[in-house]
């Protein structure tokens, strides 16, 4: 009986000690899918945020002095259009809100506009944009009117202060005192007027060379 008692008292440390190394190597076992869980979400957040980074349209980095994190910025003017529809004088100055934490970025190149003029390109040498026909009259806060978005547009993006007033002409009289004949010497500053002949001037020097 004193042997059997022995070898059962043995039996029951054994599973004990079974028991135990089991909940053991199950306490690891969880807790290395805990860490592992952890950090995978930490690396996806690291990832997250390199992607967000990389979406930005603004080039912040350029501005930032070595080991600093606020933008020193230069004074020329060069104006950016931010997502929260404000004109900023140059990129740099865009970079100083967003290193403010504001959840924002650059929309455009340009000003911001009534009308999205981000697919227009400036014209080279003074050409004019070429636009269509189409007949959808703009009326600019400079009081002219332009034959359709593509003509205010190109006025937008070659760095004229002019934004939309309302659709439609603007039904304001060009005064051509001072600029009177056919033979005027016009500039090729391409500022477009849509006559009322249906065409459309580079320029009021050009309008009025037509008038006369």
């Amino acid at each position: 009986y004193i042997a059997q008692g022995e070898k059962a008292e043995n039996h029951l440390l054994n599973s004990t000690a079974t028991d135990l190394q089991l909940t053991d190597s199950t306490t690891i076992s969880a807790m290395k899918t805990t860490r592992s869980v952890a950090l995978l979400g930490l690396v996806l957040l690291s990832c997250l945020s390199d992607i967000a980074v990389a979406q930005r349209r603004a080039s912040c980095g350029m501005f930032l002095l070595s080991g600093k994190t606020q933008a020193v910025c230069p004074r020329n003017y060069e104006p950016v259009c931010g997502t929260d529809d404000v004109t900023y004088p140059n990129e740099c100055t865009l970079c100083k809100e967003i290193l403010r934490n504001r959840a924002i970025d650059k929309k455009h190149d340009g000003r911001c506009v009534k009308i999205d003029c981000s697919n227009y390109r400036r014209s080279v040498n003074g050409a004019a944009v070429p636009c269509t026909l189409e007949y959808n009259p703009i009326c600019g806060t400079n009081g002219i009117t332009y034959r359709n978005k593509c003509s205010f547009c190109s006025a937008v993006v070659n760095g004229l202060d002019v934004n939309v007033l309302r659709n439609g002409e603007c039904n304001q009289h060009i005064d051509c005192n001072e600029q009177k004949g056919s033979n005027l010497a016009c500039t090729l500053d391409y500022n477009p007027i849509c006559g009322s002949d249906g065409k459309t001037y580079g320029n009021k020097c050009q309008f009025c060379s037509a008038v006369s």
